[in-house]
């Protein structure tokens, strides 16, 4: 999942990155390529401490287009299994899922944190135990 991030030249700061879709989120570096690293550890911390807040997913909206200065920053993946598996399971306990999917509640809560790693074997029998279907793709 990719952010489209706006980098500016700044006077003072060099370098300054804002997402459109995350007003709250800025980067910025000495040069364009630190600016964008910086710009995935702003977008990684920000959604992780979002995820851990309980709060929705903001899905982005806007194009990276590098031609308007909208460059892609990528979401770390374990950071974007984590938040779906929260949304799908938005209205359902924790427990019960872990019950229909036959693991333990710890276990099911740890896959909903960054740390948590959940095997493909495990996201389909989540899928399952929530009621959803996995669908992967390569685009």
């Amino acid at each position: 999942m990719n952010y489209a991030a706006k980098i500016e030249k700044d006077k003072d700061m060099g370098f300054v990155v804002s997402f459109p879709d995350l007003p709250n989120v800025n980067a910025f570096g000495d040069t364009q390529e630190e600016a964008l690293r910086q710009a995935k550890d702003a977008l990684d911390g920000a959604m992780e401490c979002d995820l851990d807040l309980g709060n929705t997913m903001i899905l982005p909206k806007t194009t990276p287009d590098s031609d308007k200065g909208l460059y892609p920053v990528e979401l770390s993946p374990r950071i974007e299994i984590a938040y779906k598996l929260f949304e799908a399971r938005r209205g359902q306990k924790k427990s019960e899922v872990a019950r229909r999917a036959n693991i333990t509640p710890q276990a099911y809560q740890r896959f909903e944190t960054p740390k948590g790693s959940p095997s493909v074997e495990t996201l389909y029998k989540l899928a399952h135990a929530l009621g959803k279907q996995l669908v992967v793709e390569f685009v």
